[in-house]
């Protein structure tokens, strides 16, 4: 049993501005977190460090990193803050979440990602709110930080401690035109694609930039642009009117290419296939209404793709 004193002596937020620490490694990020000032985090921080006779974090290059007891620490901390949290849940009168919001790609056409969608809308009293990741400028762990999002979805592999960042699908450029293109068949050689005009997606996703960048340098580097826009529809759309060409995400091309008379182009150049993850708090696990979510998608998702393959393959 507990020694209620000694915990009533102990003031029990210093370990909830640690564990924050720890997870952010920053300072200022555990002060974003908890709506405080930096300078509040580091007086908490240092008296913990008296009480514990720890400096706990030291400074490593630009950032800090744990000492051990930090580490010993957090790993006993880690589940018993879930605990407590957890029977803050079930005694307090706490109503369950009506709004779920997203950021994710324009790529939503994806089987995975719009099944996810469904997941949350079985709910009859769930209002989702999915925000364009390219129309924002924040950077994903400040969406995250500032609950600006439950989660976001992206081509960004984050490595933050305070997060989690899983693999979620895979997705794979294809070269595509509309059906009634003058000049290019179903195959087509190098020679032929850099007679034609493009049009870009242009995107701030790290790995999309990437790839227009080795892929321009390393094979189409005398291609020529007609057309550039940051949504994605604008690019399908001028496909369908033009005679313009462009790479695209296959899984978007599979659900558009009738509606839109599209049709893939087969080239002797591999194309380099895209993981999306999904990324969300750490520190949400501890709500079981969104630990349900989770656990519900990560489980729909499996079925979708199922689902998706058989319709593609009739």
């Amino acid at each position: 049993m507990a020694n209620l004193y000694n915990l009533k002596r102990f003031d029990l937020n210093l370990l909830i501005i640690f564990e924050c620490i720890y997870q952010n490694l920053s300072i200022s990020k555990a002060a974003q977190t908890l709506f405080i000032t930096p300078s509040a985090v580091s007086q908490s921080l240092q008296r913990l460090r008296v009480q514990l006779n720890d400096p706990l974090f030291v400074r490593a290059g630009k950032g800090i990193t744990p000492t051990t007891v930090a580490v010993n620490l957090h790993h006993h901390l880690e589940q018993n803050l879930n605990s407590i949290e957890q029977t803050i849940n079930i005694t307090g009168k706490t109503e369950l979440k009506k709004r779920f919001v997203v950021y994710g790609p324009q790529f939503h056409a994806m089987p995975k990602l719009t099944r996810f969608m469904d997941t949350l809308l079985e709910d009859p009293s769930m209002e989702v709110i999915y925000h364009d990741t390219a129309t924002e400028n924040d950077q994903i762990e400040d969406v995250l930080n500032y609950r600006k999002a439950d989660v976001v979805f992206t081509l960004e592999n984050c490595e933050n401690r305070a997060l989690i960042c899983t693999p979620y699908c895979d997705c794979e450029a294809v070269l595509i035109s509309r059906k009634a293109h003058p000049r290019l068949g179903d195959d087509a050689t190098l020679e032929e694609i850099l007679q034609e005009r493009f049009a870009v997606l242009q995107s701030r996703e790290h790995q999309i930039k990437e790839f227009q960048k080795l892929y321009i340098s390393a094979r189409l580097s005398e291609r020529n642009v007609a057309f550039r826009s940051s949504s994605l529809m604008s690019v399908f759309n001028i496909i369908h009117h033009s005679d313009l060409i462009a790479l695209v995400p296959r899984l978007v091309f599979e659900r558009l290419k009738e509606p839109l008379n599209l049709k893939q182009i087969n080239t002797p150049i591999p194309l380099q296939k895209f993981t999306f993850y999904m990324v969300y708090s750490r520190a949400s696990l501890t709500s079981p209404f969104f630990s349900e979510i989770i656990k519900k998608a990560q489980k729909e998702t499996k079925h979708s793709q199922k689902k998706y393959q058989k319709q593609n393959h009739k």
